[in-house]
């Protein structure tokens, strides 16, 4: 009997170390798994996120540009209004001119011509 139990506790330690040893497989695949999907997922995430950066920075460009035109027609409009300023405080004529255009009153024998803008 004593055989039989030796030989029955082997089996059983022979079986339990089989099992221990598929149990550390198992959790290093699991941890390799584990491992492997977070690296997926890091690299997912940015790579998903690409396009819409993209989307984003001509978005800005464009408002940039838009902006910078803007900034141009009001110094071009600036630049006008000062020429203008200067050229009524400085020349009593060229303000003559310009009401005459404004209100379209001509001297006598006098033809204005009107062009279309």
């Amino acid at each position: 009997m004593n055989r039989k139990r030796k030989e029955t506790l082997r089996k059983l330690h022979v079986r339990h170390q089989r099992m221990r040893s598929r149990t550390e497989h198992m959790r290093t695949a699991n941890r390799l798994g584990v491992c492997l999907l977070l690296i997926a997922v890091c690299i997912a995430v940015p790579v998903s996120a690409l396009p819409s950066l993209n989307k984003v920075k001509e978005t800005e460009e464009t408002y940039e540009t838009e902006w910078m035109n803007k900034v141009q027609v009001a110094a071009d409009a600036k630049d006008f209004a000062n020429r203008e300023h200067r050229a009524i405080q400085q020349d009593p004529s060229y303000l003559e001119i310009k009401a005459r255009e404004r209100l379209r009153w001509s001297k006598p024998d006098e033809r204005i011509l009107v062009f279309p803008k």
